[in-house]
């Protein structure tokens, strides 16, 4: 069975959140939450002077909606396209409905036009695109109907944070990823061990993450991506290097 990889995801790239890259002594991708290009740079050069080993990959945050949906202001999704063709960088496609519900309604009969652009976006850049996406894409096409799931070959990071769900739903979730038979561009996002722009999402324990991560392994992916960097601690990193053997 091949070696696990593992990345990170950080939302909040403060200085005592970057300062853990410190503790990193493999290979891996940092995927950086920024507002702009412009902020991105200035975090990648910071990245690079604690950890060479570091691959920097660009998280966009919508202005307005936050996440990338049909359900985004169209203004801001041309301009972040706009904005994203100029950097040749690893991107971060996170499809998630807006962090203010009430563009849901403003922007219904946007979401046609929405879809088709993000859909544009992810066809000519699928090779340098990691979307993060909700599980429930796998076993329902109410994401595909919504825009939070598309039928691009990117590489698919499906967002399994066993501590916010249910025991029943973590099975659902458990039984149809085993029955994925192409796992060669799907990656498994774990968590959460640190709390997220929500500030309530309940944190793994160290235990708990082994677990996901023996069931990820087990089940023939070898790539999974944590949420966040800022959680990681002697704890995790033991067991994270477990899997790295």
């Amino acid at each position: 069975m091949k070696k696990m990889k593992i990345d990170f995801y950080e939302e909040f790239p403060l200085k005592q959140n970057l300062h853990k890259l410190k503790q990193i002594n493999f290979p891996c991708r940092l995927f950086l939450a920024s507002h702009s290009i412009k902020e991105f740079r200035l975090l990648e050069k910071q990245v690079k002077t604690i950890n060479k080993k570091i691959e920097v990959c660009y998280w966009p945050i919508v202005k307005n909606s936050y996440w990338i949906s049909p359900f985004s202001n169209p203004k801001d999704l041309k301009e972040l396209f706009k904005e994203l063709e100029s950097c040749n960088n690893k991107i971060l496609i996170d499809l998630e409905l807006p962090l203010n519900k009430k563009l849901i309604i403003k922007n219904l009969f946007n979401q046609f036009s929405n879809r088709k652009r993000i859909r544009y976006f992810l066809e000519n850049n699928k090779e340098r695109i990691t979307t993060a996406q909700f599980p429930s894409s796998i076993i329902s096409t109410f994401m595909k109907i919504i825009g939070l799931d598309y039928k691009v070959k990117t590489e698919k990071s499906f967002m399994w944070y066993s501590s916010m769900t249910s025991k029943k739903m973590n099975n659902n979730i458990k039984e149809n990823l085993v029955k994925i038979k192409d796992k060669s561009k799907i990656s498994i996002s774990l968590g959460t061990v640190a709390l997220g722009i929500l500030g309530n999402e309940p944190i793994l324990s160290p235990k708990n993450l082994k677990q996901d991560l023996d069931f990820v392994k087990n089940a023939g992916f070898d790539r999974v991506i944590i949420f966040r960097l800022g959680g990681l601690n002697p704890r995790y990193l033991k067991v994270l290097k477990s899997f790295l053997d």
